[in-house]
């Protein structure tokens, strides 16, 4: 078969599915639940039997949709569940960050007082050295002086 011949997919000899319709596209109609109607009788009995069949299969896709529907408003509860979550994570998150920079600040303000002290402290024990080493290793200086009291 050529594009264009006019002769049906199904054969050269036209030949038709047990619908009366054409097989080209028998294919499509066989992937899945479809199944075409069965129509016999009169033109008004096959009418009618089309018309049912329509109505059930407009009832199944109803049906399927609402099922379908049911699942997105369930996944949408999700969804949004992991939205509030996210968020509060992200509060936690904030939170967590402003804590630890406050917590690096008090301990860079307890690192400056200690380095505070140490230094003066460091001063006043050089003080100390000096003054041990200008009164001859003794922290109390005698005076030299005639006038002393101490007699040495």
């Amino acid at each position: 078969m050529s594009y264009g011949s006019g002769s049906p997919h199904g054969g050269a000899d036209g030949e038709k599915n047990r619908t009366g319709l054409s097989n080209r596209y028998s294919p499509y109609q066989n992937k899945g639940n479809y199944n075409p109607p069965a129509v016999s009788g009169s033109y008004a009995q096959q009418q009618t039997q089309v018309m049912e069949d329509t109505v059930r299969t407009h009832y199944e896709t109803e049906s399927t949709s609402a099922a379908v529907l049911s699942q997105m408003r369930t996944q949408r509860g999700q969804l949004e569940g992991a939205h509030e979550n996210v968020w509060e994570m992200r509060q936690a998150a904030k939170k967590a960050k402003n804590d630890i920079t406050a917590m690096v600040k008090k301990a860079r303000q307890k690192k400056l007082r200690l380095q505070i002290i140490a230094a003066v402290l460091a001063a006043v024990d050089f003080f100390l050295f000096i003054r041990l080493v200008s009164c001859g290793g003794s922290f109390f200086c005698r005076k030299s002086s005639s006038s002393s009291n101490y007699g040495y």
